[in-house]
């Protein structure tokens, strides 16, 4: 450890922040003698990342490198700040995930082999996949194995799915087989008989899906129904419950009571619970396992949306912004797979491709759920199923994105038509819990 280099660092970055050197250096050095490490290399990363001078701080990056190049930890810490690799941000200066490359490229080639390993080799996945470097992203999504954050299967699964390769791999626990030509044609015939029998043709009824377990229906579904009540919404309501209790069946009559000629039909299920890791990402996706059904069952458009969902205008308009589009989504251009295609609001339109869609999904999600549970699952099956229908349908198929006045990826100075607790935050003081509250108090719940 060279102290004199690190006293070197801390001043420059003072002097580029203005601050005082004296107070800065008492902080880090406590943070140091504690042995928190990870700590000190975050809070280093986090000052120079507030360097406006571009030059600066890529000077002082080095700099610090050069005080401590043998740990891994360091590279990674800057890694993570300077050029973000958790999840995507819309639309971003593509130098930064190149920058975020090079740090931690740097660190496999300088630094000392140590537990940070594995989340290198995951996040470059990430980082590879974003700038279309997929074989690269797929290399070191396999080098990420063992990775106590599962979340690297997600980027070793993207790798995967951009490069064709729709196989059961040994190591990635997304299971793509399903999307091979043989199971996606089966899909195609099933859609054929279907059509035969029950003719999918345009039609302007609406049936609006969601899946929770008991608590999400107690804590959010009543708030929804009598938001789409007090809009004199037209559409079918379908709510698919695991494990409903007492409560929940006195909750539904009480809404049946509230919403009068509103229609509002359940189907039921009952599952073994096996801890949140399984049970969430299952109770997600299980609105994609019926979805089919459901479409058939009310021969109308299906919009699948999250429970924790409010509108500000009639669902069946916002949907009319997708024109004639067979699925309709949000793009978050930047994002991964993962989450690009959210979840939260999706129109199929009752045609052959928007059934087709929805058989694709389920099928992706029980061969999945066959192999393992992991979170965003339901995310990761729109998106693939969603471009591989429009890959075997051709121009039969079309499929449009939402405008930011629908669904925006953040809030921003105006409210869009729908709030979801996902994005503006379930509780608090946001304008989903807010608006959530006044309708549940005007119907007296």
């Amino acid at each position: 450890m060279d102290e004199h280099k690190f006293q070197q660092v801390v001043d420059a970055i003072a002097r580029a922040l203005a601050g005082d050197s004296a107070a800065l250096d008492r902080e880090l050095c406590a943070i140091e003698a504690g042995g928190d490490h990870e700590g000190l290399y975050a809070a280093l990363a986090l000052l120079i990342s507030r360097i406006g001078d571009k030059a600066e701080r890529r000077r002082l990056t080095e700099a610090l490198i050069d005080w401590r190049s043998g740990d891994e930890r360091l590279y990674l810490a800057l890694a993570n700040r300077m050029a973000f690799s958790g999840m995507g941000i819309l639309e971003r200066d593509p130098a930064i995930a190149q920058h975020g490359i090079a740090l931690l490229t740097q660190a496999l080639e300088r630094g000392r082999p140590s537990s940070s390993r594995l989340q290198i080799h995951a996040n470059l996945a990430f980082l590879f996949n974003e700038v279309g470097r997929c074989a690269l992203a797929e290399a070191h999504g396999r080098a990420a194995a063992g990775c106590p954050n599962a979340i690297f299967h997600l980027w070793l699964g993207e790798a995967l799915f951009r490069q064709g390769k729709y196989t059961r791999d040994a190591l990635c626990a997304i299971d793509l087989s399903s999307l091979a030509i043989r199971r996606a044609g089966a899909a195609l015939a099933t859609v054929d008989a279907a059509d035969a029998a029950f003719p999918f043709r345009p039609t302007t009824a609406h049936v609006l899906l969601a899946s929770v377990d008991a608590a999400y229906f107690k804590r959010y579904a009543a708030a929804q129904i009598l938001n789409l009540h007090a809009l004199g919404s037209a559409v079918a309501v379908h709510y698919h419950i695991l494990n409903a209790d007492d409560e929940v069946e006195r909750l539904v009559a009480r809404l049946r009571e509230v919403v009068g000629a509103l229609p509002l039909t359940i189907t039921r299920e009952s599952w073994e619970r096996r801890g949140d890791a399984v049970d969430k990402p299952y109770y997600a996706s299980s609105r994609f396992l019926i979805a089919p059904e459901v479409m058939l069952r009310h021969k109308a458009n299906v919009i699948v949306c999250d429970a924790d969902v409010l509108f500000r205008e009639k669902p069946e308009d916002i949907v009319k912004a997708a024109g004639e589009a067979d699925v309709a989504h949000t793009d978050y251009r930047g994002e991964p797979l993962c989450s690009r295609y959210n979840a939260s609001f999706v129109h199929f339109r009752h045609s052959r491709s928007g059934y087709l869609t929805l058989l694709m999904m389920a099928d992706f999600l029980r061969t999945n759920f066959g192999r393992c549970y992991i979170w965003m699952i339901d995310q990761v099956a729109l998106f693939a199923c969603v471009e591989r229908a429009a890959q075997l349908l051709g121009s039969e198929m079309t499929h449009a994105a939402w405008p930011d006045t629908v669904l925006p990826p953040r809030l921003g100075d105006s409210l869009p038509l729908i709030l979801t607790g996902a994005l503006a935050g379930k509780h608090g003081n946001s304008p989903y819990s807010a608006m959530r509250e006044q309708i549940l108090r005007a119907s007296g719940f």
